[in-house]
């Protein structure tokens, strides 16, 4: 019971698998069905969408969205292949989430050779998983970088053409393409292919349409000018003979002209009215016969050229033509007369003429003659079209060596780049230019050249050549380098020169100033080019340099020499000798050379040396005089003086009255007064000749002012009271006691001397271990101002000194003593009020050497 229970339950289990297994066979079998349904609605629904549709862009966009949601994939587009390789996303429908491809276009390199052939030939590629794909790694990161995990590939076909790719896209992940879906692709990309060219034949039928739509407006439009232009044919000929540059007339079968342009008016003299029904007027008697036979060869139908002919205008000018003629038929074809054109080609003919000169010219002158192409300016360069014999010489080149090649090869490493880029730059603008750069012939060897280049236009104006003349300049160029040395030479020579060298005109107008003139006058040499040369010289001296200048001008050969004084700069006079002489410069205008030298210092030397022998002819002079005066003087004034004072001491004097003892001390008075004037002569010419020694010692100086005081008082008698005061240590100086003691009585005595009676003579002496600073003040008639200036000239005295006698020679001896010792003197003074005398002297040591000075005045 139980085995029948079990073989129930295996028999029920059995069936269940059987009846399951059917049901799976036929839910998949539905699947299958209704997938493949969807995919033929698809498909159908597609092709009657591009039956119903010519506009390619909405097939293309309905089929990439429709096929992504079919698939259930990511993106879908459609890529559309160049004829370059290169390749643009067209058409793309993609979820949000992934990024978009749509217009993008890409390089050669994302659809190789290899692909382009496999899919040419209907191959498809379905790619389950990138990243274990067998594609170029290259490839894979590209294909990553839009999130593509696995691709569905399959080619759109124009015939045998591979037009572009439809390409699907799962992004979320690998995935296993079915081969319904990628039947689908293709059924799908033929039916692409199918709206391709269904657009392309609609696009070829409406340009054709267009076109014939133009064609058949174009026509009707001809036609109406057409019937427009045989209205106006007739005006149309006439108006082209009237407006033709070239002389147009006709002739009947009788020869007489029907036709005469304006043209043939200008050419030929004679009017229309001069000629009309009447003869050819430019037939000449003695070829009548040789017209008559051209006018029947014409008549026959002949179509005529003579080339060129030599006919007379009215005037009896010759001018040469070239002469054309043709039958004219009636509308019936029968010819009744002909047509002439005549060309006036008498310019023509002396171009002609003036060109084979021109062509002579070229082919026998001695400049090279290089013609060449007129592009490329850069590498290659143009080619030499022409070279003249003299190249050939020139540069040792045979004409078949050069023709065809660049003018570049007869240059070498010293030949001037920068002349080259200025022959360049100028090509470029379509401009001449002449350089001078150095060459090289075809052996190797160096030569300067000058060469012009010019650009040639044809008749339209458009340049088709070059033009290069050549000369060879290297005996020149030697020349002129010699030249340079020798004028560097030269200028060096001038313009290091102290001697100004000066170029003027036959006006004195200065074109030339060597630059020595800055050294010399101050003058920068520009400033004074175009200035004359007469605003400069002393007005003194202008009529003698004119005079110089003129006997220049009249005497070519000869060099004339001249001294004139010129204004420097600064305004002084500067004395210059000269020499002036033709300058020879070729030029039409005369000029004169003038090569000057400033002897002013000589000039003043010369006379501080004449001045100083006549001073040392008067100084001797001076001094063998004062010498002989002072001797002569002294003798007899000293015995004047012993007898005054005898007469005064005598015994006699008490016997004598009043008024004899007034002249005896007058007496004494003016013989001391001229013995010290003798001394002051004497001291200054020992000073001035250089005798008057300086020989200092110690001593107390406050103790030697103090016994110079007591002396002058009693010499001076008690009028005055000298009021002495001494500052510092003075009991140790350093000193020449004779000349201290003409410095202080003279300074004293003249403080009395100008002082009212019973005033006061004040006396300070200061001392800082240094100096000694002695300081005499009164209250006198002062001095001016203008007297203070020549206080300390020899004989010169205040104009307010009235009566009051006086050598004017005490303070000259003064001031040659202080200086003696190296010291000043300094005076301050006010007329009616006083006068302060301040004495330095340096103390000095016995370091202090012994000298004689001489003291200029």
């Amino acid at each position: 019971m139980l085995i029948i229970l079990l073989i129930n339950l295996l028999i029920l289990i059995a069936a269940y698998y059987l009846l399951n297994r059917e049901i799976s066979k036929r839910q998949q079998t539905e699947i299958v069905l209704r997938q493949q349904t969807e995919r033929e609605r698809l498909v159908t629904q597609i092709a009657h969408h591009i039956r119903e549709s010519l506009n390619l862009e909405e097939v293309l966009v309905t089929t990439v969205a429709e096929v992504r949601q079919f698939l259930g994939c990511d993106r879908v587009l459609i890529y559309r292949l160049w004829s370059d390789g290169t390749g643009t996303a067209i058409t793309e429908t993609v979820l949000p989430e992934w990024p978009l491809i749509l217009g993008q276009s890409f390089p050669e390199e994302v659809f190789p050779q290899e692909y382009h052939q496999a899919y040419s030939k209907g191959k498809t590629r379905a790619i389950t998983d990138i990243e274990k794909s067998d594609i170029e790694p290259c490839l894979i990161e590209f294909v990553k970088q839009f999130g593509v995990k696995a691709k569905l590939v399959v080619p759109i076909l124009q015939g045998e053409n591979l037009w572009g790719l439809l390409i699907a896209h799962h992004c979320s992940g690998p995935r296993q393409w079915e081969t319904s879906e990628v039947e689908l692709m293709k059924q799908l990309a033929t039916q692409v292919a199918i709206a391709i060219q269904q657009s392309e034949l609609y696009e070829q039928l409406q340009e054709l349409n267009a076109d014939l739509e133009i064609r058949v407006q174009q026509r009707t439009e001809e036609l109406a000018l057409a019937n427009e232009a045989l209205r106006h044919t007739n005006h149309t000929l006439q108006a082209l003979i009237f407006a033709s540059p070239r002389a147009i007339f006709t002739l009947d079968l009788n020869g007489n002209v029907k036709i005469w342009n304006p043209a043939a008016e200008r050419m030929f003299g004679w009017t229309e009215a001069e000629v009309c029904d009447r003869p050819n007027p430019i037939v000449p008697e003695d070829k009548i016969e040789e017209f008559q036979s051209l006018k029947e060869s014409v008549l026959q139908g002949t179509i005529h050229y003579t080339g060129e002919l030599r006919r007379q205008k009215k005037d009896g000018k010759p001018i040469d033509i070239s002469f054309s003629a043709a039958p004219l038929k009636d509308s019936e074809g029968n010819v009744n007369g002909l047509v002439a054109v005549v060309a006036d080609i008498t310019e023509q003919k002396r171009q002609e003429e003036e060109l084979r000169l021109l062509q002579s010219v070229v082919v026998n002158t001695n400049d090279a003659v290089l013609i060449t192409e007129a592009a490329p300016i850069d590498e290659p360069g143009p080619r030499i079209l022409y070279a003249n014999k003299a190249f050939t010489n020139m540069t040792g080149y045979t004409l078949e060596e050069v023709l065809g090649k660049n003018p570049r090869i007869f240059q070498g490493a010293k030949t001037d780049r920068n002349e080259l880029n200025k022959v360049r730059e100028a090509l470029s603008r379509w401009e001449s230019v002449t350089v001078e750069v150095i060459n090289y012939r075809k052996d190797g060897s160096e030569f300067w050249v000058e060469f012009s280049v010019v650009p040639v236009a044809d008749k339209t104006g458009w340049y088709r050549h070059w033009i290069s003349v050549q000369r060879d300049i290297t005996e020149r160029k030697e020349a002129e380098e010699a030249l340079r040395r020798s004028e560097e030479r030269f200028r060096s020579l001038i313009e290091n020169a102290l001697d100004i060298i000066t170029i003027i005109d036959a006006d004195g107008t200065i074109s030339y100033e060597s630059p020595s003139v800055e050294k010399v006058l101050g003058y920068a040499s520009a400033d004074l080019v175009e200035k004359n040369i007469f605003e400069y010289i002393h007005p003194d001296d202008v009529t003698n340099a004119l005079r110089t200048f003129t006997n220049t001008i009249q005497n070519p050969g000869t060099a004339l020499s001249i001294e004139f004084r010129r204004r420097h700069k600064d305004g002084t006079w500067r004395i210059f000798e000269a020499i002036s002489q033709n300058f020879v410069d070729y030029a039409e205008t005369t000029r004169i050379f003038v090569n000057s030298r400033d002897i002013t210092e000589r000039k003043r030397l010369d006379e501080i040396r004449l001045a100083w022998e006549r001073e040392k002819e008067l100084s001797a002079l001076k001094v063998r005089f004062f010498s002989m005066a002072s001797h002569e003087f002294r003798t007899p004034l000293s015995t004047i003086l012993a007898a005054a004072q005898l007469l005064e001491n005598s015994s006699i004097q008490s016997e004598q009255n009043e008024k004899i003892a007034r002249n005896l001390n007058r007496i004494q008075s003016s013989v001391k007064t001229m013995i010290q004037l003798l001394d002051d002569i004497l001291t200054i010419n020992r000073a001035e000749t250089g005798k008057l020694e300086f020989k200092p010692q110690f001593l107390n100086l406050e103790n030697f002012c103090l016994n110079l005081i007591e002396e002058i008082r009693l010499s001076q008698g008690g009028n005055h009271q000298i009021k002495f005061r001494c500052v510092g240590e003075c009991s140790r100086a350093y000193l020449d006691e004779k000349l201290l003691k003409s410095i202080l009585s003279n300074l004293l005595s003249n403080a009395i001397k100008y002082s009212p009676q019973g005033s006061d003579i004040y006396f300070n002496l200061e001392s800082d271990g240094t100096n000694a600073v002695l300081r005499i003040r009164d209250r006198g008639i002062g001095i001016s101002e203008a007297d203070q200036k020549l206080l300390f000239e020899p004989f010169h005295r205040g104009k307010n000194v009235r009566n009051i006698p006086g050598t004017g020679l005490g303070l000259v001896v003064v001031k040659k003593c202080v200086e003696l010792h190296g010291g000043s003197i300094n005076l301050k003074s006010e007329v009616g009020v006083g006068t302060t005398f301040t004495v330095t002297l340096p103390l000095g040591s016995e370091k202090t050497p012994h000298i004689n000075l001489k003291l200029e005045t």
